[in-house]
């Protein structure tokens, strides 16, 4: 199981970085593209269509470390009810249910990007190659559909491999009885500081009346 979580919380950190370089990249992206218009008239002709791509898979990589670290699909009600061996059946079948779901997206998004690969293929005119082909739709500032639909079957086959790792841990603790997922303290020890604050101002308010 350590072994599991070590690869689960490094696949975390790698799109934790991919995810910054990203996000950066966007915003100055974006605001070039702004001042390219605002102030001479003009712009990255392919920048547009990138952002709107590259939302996409912040979307995919936000989704894939929220799930690393358990803020994925959650039933709060049964979760605050149940309790020890009942817990880990519930957190389970949430994760069979988010595994099997995630991979019927990424077969279908496999299928589409396929299928949309081989019918552009086709259409290369003769005696191009792929590479000059790409070259030449990039220059005109456009990305081709099948490779903008290649980023769905990579998100949730990304997503398919975290809930399969989490599935595998919480099957291991079913089993064992060792709990693998160490308690996030800090968001208690926070609510009870707010519950006191709270408590104080009432006490204060109730002192100002008198």
């Amino acid at each position: 199981m350590e072994l599991v979580t070590k690869l689960d919380r490094f696949l975390a950190r790698v799109e934790e970085v991919l995810l910054a370089l990203l996000l950066v990249t966007m915003v100055v992206l974006a605001a070039l593209q702004v001042l390219l218009r605002n102030i001479w008239s003009t712009s990255i002709s392919w920048a547009d269509i990138s952002l709107q791509n590259a939302t996409l898979v912040l979307g995919l990589l936000g989704a894939a470390i929220a799930t690393s670290e358990g803020r994925h699909l959650n039933i709060d009600i049964f979760s605050r009810l149940l309790r020890g061996r009942a817990h880990c059946v519930l957190k389970i079948v949430i994760g069979l249910f988010c595994t099997v779901t995630c991979v019927l997206l990424a077969r279908g998004g496999w299928t589409t990007y396929r299928l949309n690969y081989e019918q552009w293929l086709g259409n290369v005119p003769a005696g191009w190659t792929v590479a000059r082909n790409l070259q030449q739709i990039f220059l005109e500032g456009s990305i081709p559909q099948w490779l903008t639909q290649a980023i769905l079957p990579a998100g949730f086959g990304l997503l398919s491999l975290h809930f399969s790792l989490r599935l595998i841990r919480d099957l291991g603790t079913l089993v064992t009885g060792k709990e693998w997922e160490v308690k996030d303290t800090g968001a208690t020890e926070g609510d009870a500081v707010l519950d006191e604050m709270e408590a104080r101002g009432g006490e204060d308010s109730s002192g100002g009346a008198r």
